[in-house]
């Protein structure tokens, strides 16, 4: 029943009082109502006693209102006790599903601790994911609410869960359900009418090419990456890119994203360059730069080139290749890795850059200049004999030329990985 599980969700942080309490409100209807009626009391009068410090209600917009949603007055769906968040705190928390029984889309989600509580409406729900955790040997997802501009608290939650069989007593549980596949499912029920729901990673949009070590044959739907000094992992969705999962999570939709490029691209790894509005979710980040009076860059840092093929494919599919790039972007990025500036090849295009080739995208430029590099490299190698003192020390003098830019290549990589160890 509804109502027991509202009971378990009132009494989560101590299970004798729950049990007694659940023993005597199933004796008859009148002592089920009583102790709702005490629950909803306690509630109420708790919170308004609160200092103002530790009053964390979410007061969302609805049809252009503040909401003063009273969850507790409608019915329970669903209740998850002991439910670990990691945004906007690192503790557990009861979670419990609240909706008229007449219409899915009114209630919300009540989250509550010993001394926190939040409620938080569906309707002002605006991008929900559920994504494996990355790393861990137990299978984990994270949902992710992202709520759009609430007047006032938090606008973000993370919360874990486990892929294990549900044990509760809702009536909505099927009899293989888990409490990722439940906890989904009433979700898409409750956001449905206001035609949202959970977005799922899907190797159709992209699957990382590296192993999972964790879980061995299992697709991996992450990249590891690093924001400035953050390391979190991108996703690469249906609707936009994901960064997660340290606080603040960030999300570009399609619609906000103006271009894709790529910078520092190494032999090992390069990096990832998404030119956004300037009022898409989740920028006007630190790590951000401005590149136009209404676009920003945001820089990934640390891609494993294993993924760039996958990455590029993604950007293509979805068409976030085709606008123009910044100019100060251009000129950082263009001939970085070419051998021919290192040999003083100079073109056209003066000392700061190489021709590209007409149609070319950045990924195969890049690869084009790598390969460049190697095929030069093994040229040099056949052509060195040992047996001639004057063409060995002519050829001597430009490997040495050479060593130093691929010595200069190697130390930036390592630069930036031992800064990431820091």
């Amino acid at each position: 029943m509804a109502e027991l599980d509202q009971i378990r969700s009132a009494f989560a942080q101590d299970n004798d009082l729950c049990n007694r309490v659940l023993a005597a409100a199933q004796q008859s209807r009148d002592q089920l109502q009583l102790s709702l009626d005490i629950i909803r009391y306690f509630t109420q009068s708790s919170t308004a006693s609160e200092p103002a410090s530790k009053k964390r209600k979410l007061d969302a917009p609805t049809n252009g209102t503040t909401s003063s949603l009273d969850l507790t007055s409608l019915p329970s769906n669903l209740s998850l006790p002991d439910v670990s968040f990691t945004i906007p705190f690192r503790k557990k928390a009861s979670l419990a599903f609240h909706a008229s029984p007449a219409s899915p889309s009114e209630g919300g989600l009540l989250i509550t601790t010993k001394d926190t509580s939040y409620t938080i409406p569906f309707s002002t729900i605006a991008h929900l994911f559920c994504l494996p955790v990355p790393e861990k040997t137990t299978k984990q997802h994270n949902f992710v609410l992202i709520l759009s501009s609430p007047a006032s608290g938090d606008s973000q939650f993370v919360f874990t869960l486990p892929e294990t069989p549900y044990t509760g007593s809702s009536s909505d549980a099927g009899e293989h359900d888990t409490q990722v596949s439940l906890t989904g499912r009433t979700l898409n029920a409750h956001l449905s009418p206001f035609g949202r729901g959970i977005v799922l990673p899907s190797e159709d949009d992209f699957a990382s090419a590296i192993p999972q070590a964790h879980r061995q044959g299992e697709v991996a739907f992450h990249v590891k990456a690093h924001l400035g000094s953050k390391e979190g992992y991108l996703f690469f969705l249906s609707t936009g890119v994901l960064f997660g999962f340290k606080k603040p999570v960030l999300f570009f939709p399609f619609d906000k994203v103006v271009s894709t490029s790529y910078t520092s691209v190494l032999q090992r790894t390069f990096n990832l360059v998404i030119t956004v509005q300037k009022d898409a979710p989740g920028s006007g980040e630190g790590a951000a730069e401005e590149a136009g009076d209404d676009t920003e860059d945001v820089e990934f840092g640390m891609l494993d080139q294993a993924d760039f093929a996958g990455i590029d494919a993604f950007v293509k599919g979805k068409g976030l290749d085709d606008a123009s790039l910044a100019e100060a972007r251009k000129a950082k990025r263009v001939g970085v890795n070419d051998p021919r500036r290192k040999k003083g090849e100079e073109g056209e295009e003066g000392q700061n850059g190489v021709k590209e080739e007409e149609g070319e995208t950045e990924l195969e430029k890049a690869q084009r200049e790598m390969q460049d590099a190697e095929d030069e490299e093994d040229e040099e190698e056949e052509d060195y004999d040992p047996g001639s003192e004057g063409e060995s020390e002519g050829e001597g003098s430009e490997s040495e030329e050479e060593g130093d830019g691929e010595g200069q290549e190697v130390e930036g990589e390592e630069g930036e990985e031992g800064e990431d160890e820091e």
